[in-house]
Parts: structure tokens; C-alpha cells; sequence
């Protein structure tokens, strides 16, 4: 299997994307393949395949055991993971922090703006 190059979505988002639904199948627990397999069969470099696992490892769909390899994450213990523990993050958490940067963003560009007129020198 190879990426489509026709594909708008970037190569890694497609292999996480085909990955996912395989994973979804499996077991928890169960080792997938690993990134030297992943990059042969969708024929990419280790980089991209890497990436492709980040994120599925990022939404809590797989875990990454060092020296071990990539395996099918329990939903169960996905669910339980904190930040503090190196667990997954919450995607609606991400989204509310990110909403707050913007708010902070605007703000900050609303008071140097303020700083900078003339009627405040």
C-alpha cells in the first residue's frame, strides 16, 4: 500500500488514517508493526511514518513502549491517563487552550496597540 499523491491530506495523516482503522480491530495490547515495516509498506521515510505514529500515540490510539515498539493502547486506560502521567491529552482540552491563546494573542496585540498611540505618549 502506498500514500495517494493525489490525496490532499499530508502523507503522514493518511497513513495515521489507515492505521486507525486497522487498530481499531486489534486487540489492547497487541504490537504493530514497526517503523521500518510501516515506512516499507506505505513507502515513506522512517520520518514520516514516525510522524504518523506520534499521532496516533498524541489521540491515545496506540502507546509507544521504548525498545519494545508501538502497541494498541486500552481505551480503558487512554480514558485514565493524566498529562502529569505522560497519558494522552484530550483533543477538547486542546482545543479550549488553544481558544484561550487566541483570546491572549488579541489581547496582548489589543494593549500594544494602546502602548503605541500617539494619545498615550
Amino acid at each position: 500500500m502506498t500514500v495517494d499523491a493525489h490525496d490532499p491530506r499530508p502523507k503522514k495523516v493518511q497513513i495515521a488514517d489507515a492505521l486507525r482503522e486497522e487498530v481499531a480491530a486489534l486487540p489492547a495490547g497487541h504490537r504493530i508493526a514497526s517503523l521500518r515495516e510501516l515506512a516499507d509498506r506505505f513507502q515513506v521515510t522512517t520520518v514520516t511514518a514516525g510522524n504518523a505514529l506520534k499521532m496516533l500515540t498524541a489521540e491515545g490510539v496506540i502507546v509507544s513502549v521504548p525498545t519494545r515498539g508501538y502497541f494498541v493502547q486500552d481505551p480503558q486506560s487512554a480514558d485514565a491517563g493524566t498529562r502529569d502521567a505522560g497519558g494522552p491529552v484530550n483533543r477538547d482540552e486542546i482545543n479550549a487552550i488553544h481558544s484561550e491563546m487566541q483570546q491572549l494573542a488579541a489581547r496582548v496585540a489589543e494593549l500594544e496597540k494602546r502602548a503605541q498611540s500617539p494619545s498615550n505618549a
